[in-house]
């Protein structure tokens, strides 16, 4: 189970990327977890406040994931098709011959925040 790791390490990116752009406090990360990543996402959604806990940037913070489709080409009939759903195999030709087009990534693809407005000066 890497999802742990892999978690903290998102957190930590979306921290720094905050902190160099004078942001004080995050509502909500995305992350992109492809079908063929790997990685499952009960896991992130499970670990979320356990990693952020102590963190005061993320207090009420929200995780957010889009999953992208494991999507195949045939290589033998030229068939595009979903990797996951079809088990490996193209449902048209019965191949295992392919080439994996998308599916496969995971990547921190959205920061929201949360603007603080300064306070007018007193006079």
């Amino acid at each position: 189970m890497h999802e742990i790791s892999v978690l903290k390490k998102a957190i930590d990116l979306a921290e720094e990327t905050a902190v160099a752009n004078n942001i004080e406090k995050i509502s909500y990360i995305t992350l992109e977890v492809g079908e063929l990543s790997g990685y499952l996402p009960v896991f992130f959604e499970r670990y979320f406040d356990i990693v952020i806990e102590g963190r005061p940037m993320f207090e009420g913070a929200e995780l957010r994931m889009t999953r992208p489709r494991g999507e195949g080409l045939c290589l033998d009939c030229y068939s595009m098709y979903n990797i996951m759903e079809h088990e490996g195999v193209c449902p048209k030709c019965g191949s295992r011959n392919k080439k994996v087009l998308g599916g496969q990534q995971f990547s921190l693809k959205d920061i929201g925040f949360v603007e603080t407005v300064p306070e007018p000066a007193a006079q």
